[in-house]
């Protein structure tokens, strides 16, 4: 079955977000990327284990207001010295919740402080 008929877990918005990326993350003839579609960008970038084994996730709840995932986004590289071999957190979550806890925010390109 198609991918964009498929049942997909989420809100409307998380939804539409998932049946338009998932033909771009497919390659062939009319996708972007060719990583093997949302699974593959999932295993290319995995989830960063904690110190107890577990993943490096907090799950949304409606207490929180907001979810966290870390990923590993260069697995090639064991103990990263450079910015760009680091783990990357992803927060999703109401405004209030993911803003009060940033020190910056990137605007056009350049790190500002979040007064």
């Amino acid at each position: 079955m198609p991918f964009v008929k498929r049942k997909v877990e989420g809100d409307a918005s998380e939804t539409g977000l998932v049946k338009f990326i998932e033909p771009l993350l497919m390659g062939g003839s009319n996708g972007c990327y060719n990583v093997g579609g949302l699974e593959g960008l999932r295993d290319f970038y995995p989830i960063v284990p904690n110190a107890d084994g577990d993943l490096s996730v907090i799950p949304f709840s409606s207490d929180i207001k907001f979810n966290l995932i870390i990923r590993d986004m260069n697995k090639g590289e064991k103990n990263p010295t450079d910015t760009k071999d680091n783990m990357c957190v992803f927060m999703k979550g109401a405004p209030e919740r993911v803003l009060g806890r940033c020190s910056k925010i990137l605007v056009d390109g350049k790190d500002e402080p979040l007064d």
